[in-house]
């Protein structure tokens, strides 16, 4: 298939996707559901960064890269809590801490092969993003934290074992696309000390 195709099919899957997290933003406006608008409307907001960031670093990111970011977020708000998919769904949230570690690993090593307005290619590029991402899922966590302790009617953490296994799937991710990207680069699974 031609690629300037290709690339226009995700461009439009990704412009729908983006589309539909507004959906769980009207939703809660009508129930006045201040809190969860917020959230709602702060993924919906999400979905548009890559454009964003796209313009502010005068650097190109990927369709394919943008659309695995966008899935990832519509999988969360829209699915996971507007559909109620955490609940009804067994392992949904370690599934998405997986898959939301694997996107966001893949979209650091994107940005650090790249040279931008405000940096060079950088050397290491797959240790970083690997460690870019492991940060992401910290930063997730505490912000679940923050928010089961202003909000006290929230319970975004399910206890200590919810919370460890999280941050596990959430390493998982990041490691998996870690060694994807790396395999990819060098032919190689296993890293090795240079001759």
């Amino acid at each position: 298939m031609n690629e300037v195709l290709v690339k226009k099919r995700k461009e439009k899957l990704n412009k729908v996707l983006v589309a539909l997290l507004g959906i769980p933003v009207v939703f809660s406006i009508i129930q006045a559901k201040i809190v969860e608008t917020i959230g709602y409307f702060i993924f919906w907001l999400g979905g548009f960064s890559p454009y964003v960031y796209e313009k502010i670093t005068h650097q190109e990111i990927p369709e394919r890269t943008k659309l695995m970011l966008s899935s990832s977020v519509f999988l969360h708000s829209l699915m996971g809590q507007f559909l109620n998919f955490y609940e009804k769904i067994f392992f949904w949230d370690k599934i998405l801490h997986f898959y939301g570690s694997f996107v966001i690993t893949y979209f650091f090593y994107q940005i650090l092969t790249k040279k931008s307005r405000f940096w060079d290619e950088v050397p290491g590029a797959v240790l970083m993003a690997f460690l870019l991402g492991v940060f992401s899922g910290v930063l997730w966590e505490i912000a679940e934290f923050t928010t089961d302790k202003i909000l006290p009617d929230y319970n975004t953490q399910k206890g200590l074992d919810g919370t460890m296994l999280d941050l596990i799937f959430d390493l998982l991710g990041c490691y998996t696309m870690a060694k994807i990207v790396y395999r990819k680069k060098t032919g190689r699974f296993f890293w090795r000390p240079r001759s």
